[in-house]
């Protein structure tokens, strides 16, 4: 399975998550060398504006790169590939020196509403689905983006050489190269993912040309080696190549061993995601899940999401736990371990507390930009626990309702696996088990997302015959969680009111 060649090498993945920067280095049995991890705040200075200084997630993946190499004794020469694994939507307008030209428009940022709605008034909505996997037009999208850039800010626009999207912007400063990678442009709104090229009738709207854009290739490509100003900014040798990932859900699955029709993942990571894979793109009128490229050739898989995920038990920490930060800090100890020794004092159901966890908008199914986060049933008895414990209830409630939705499409899934950080949580696990009434595997290695661009990078440089081989042979799984059947029917109740109280909000956001 391993080329005799590359043996004692390591491969390497990055991910680009919404919150948090992280690296690993696995050897190939994909033991874990080496792992990195540098959380991050984003720029929210008024609603719907999210952003972050381009030049700071450089800063922190050069920290990482350097910790990474001090971990295998400086024998940078040893990493034989790094591959990548993005979050989406993240646009970055550069000039022609390949400096960034405003901060970055993360992918929760909302400001483009007005140009999402030209989009959707220009265009056949259900045409564009079937060519881009996207449901409808969406402030995430990168092409909102460049219509708001177009409009608001057109001194940024005229300069711009290349709209980049953060994948792409990394992957500039690794090899000195403009490429980008199918997976991250699924959801681009200007990408055709079944025929792997842009859609010409979109650029002439947005008044750009493919030559502003990127080279965009199929995941596992090998772009290149890291190159000689890359390599004296951070120690990494010009003999490692660069290989296009995916996007961070698809490389979770990777990791996880989701690369079958019929097994599912669901990440709670920054945001929350599933992905199940499908083999041909679902097209499916009536309820519009999104589709998207898997890293498996010739595979695609169904993508429910939302903006928030494990991003909202980070804002209750941060807005409200300061006195358990200052406890984890002064024991050295995880702070969501002290959230989930909380939340667990609270029984099943928060004795009818419930919350929507919609604090950047909500996409499938209701698709609502406005919306926004409730709690609901407050008592004089509920503790911080409660509050806790109903966020991760929340989140369960969501993979729920996604899944009622994926088996009204006919889709039997036979396998569903937790990755993420949520997976770290046996509380939040035993949580999602219990609601959705199924059981939820976890790997034995949940930085999946990491996994699975290493695997990707593997392959793609001709480490490992396959991605599918690979995994059979290099993932292990550590847990199952069964329902409980005690707590099953109390959270079909309150599960039926966290519908019932979106649909009865819905007017008021």
């Amino acid at each position: 399975m391993i080329n005799k060649l590359s043996k004692d090498g390591y491969v390497m993945g990055i991910d680009f998550g919404t919150s948090n920067l992280k690296g690993a280095l696995y050897d190939l049995n994909g033991n874990e060398v080496a792992f990195e991890s540098v959380e991050y705040n984003l720029f929210t200075p008024s609603q719907g504006i999210v952003e972050n200084d381009v030049n700071n997630y450089w800063k922190i993946l050069k920290g990482i790169f350097k910790k990474l190499i001090e971990k295998i004794d400086g024998n940078a020469e040893r990493i034989l590939a790094i591959g990548t694994a993005s979050q989406g939507e993240t646009i970055v307008p550069i000039d022609k020196n390949g400096n960034p030209l405003r901060n970055a428009i993360v992918w929760i940022d909302s400001r483009s509403a007005a140009e999402a709605e030209e989009i959707r008034q220009n265009f056949n909505n259900f045409e564009m689905y079937k060519i881009t996997g996207q449901p409808d037009a969406d402030t995430s999208w990168p092409a909102s983006r460049i219509r708001w850039i177009k409009k608001h800010e057109p001194d940024i626009f005229k300069k711009t050489y290349k709209f980049l999207l953060l994948e792409d912007y990394i992957v500039y400063k690794l090899t000195g190269g403009f490429f980008g990678e199918a997976g991250v442009y699924n959801s681009s709104y200007y990408y055709d993912v079944v025929n792997f090229k842009f859609i010409d009738e979109m650029l002439d709207f947005l008044e750009i040309t493919p030559s502003k854009l990127p080279q965009v290739n199929k995941p596992g490509t090998c772009v290149g080696n890291i190159s000689k100003k890359c390599s004296q900014e951070t120690g990494l040798s010009t003999n490692t190549k660069v290989v296009m990932g995916e996007m961070d859900q698809i490389c979770g699955a990777v990791g996880a061993g989701n690369v079958e029709n019929g097994i599912a993942t669901e990440t709670t990571g920054s945001a929350f995601a599933m992905v199940v894979t499908t083999g041909a793109p679902m097209i499916n009128s009536e309820y519009k899940l999104p589709f998207q490229i898997h890293a498996i050739p010739g595979s695609y898989a169904l993508m429910p999401f939302s903006m928030t995920g494990g991003m909202v038990l980070k804002w209750f920490k941060d807005t409200f736990c300061q006195y358990e930060e200052l406890i984890a800090k002064e024991k050295n100890i995880n702070v969501y371990g002290i959230l989930d020794e909380l939340a667990s004092d609270a029984p099943a159901g928060c004795e009818g507390l419930i919350m929507l966890p919609h604090l950047c908008g909500a996409f499938f199914p209701e698709y609502n930009t406005n919306a926004k986060g409730v709690y609901f049933g407050i008592s004089i008895n509920h503790s911080k626990g409660y509050f806790i414990r109903s966020i991760l209830e929340s989140l369960a409630y969501m993979m729920k309702q996604n899944l009622n939705y994926i088996n009204k499409m006919g889709i039997d899934i036979k396998r569903l696996i937790s990755i993420g950080g949520g997976a770290k949580s046996k509380l939040w696990c035993q949580i999602k088990a219990d609601v959705c009434n199924i059981n939820l595997e976890v790997p034995n290695y949940t930085e999946t997302a990491l996994l699975g661009a290493a695997l990707i990078a593997a392959c793609g440089t001709g480490i490992f015959k396959d991605i599918k081989t690979a995994g059979k042979n290099l993932i292990k799984l550590r847990e199952t969680f069964t329902p409980n059947k005690n707590n099953v029917d109390k959270y079909n109740i309150n599960f039926k009111k966290y519908v019932d109280l979106y649909k009865n909000t819905e007017k008021l956001f």
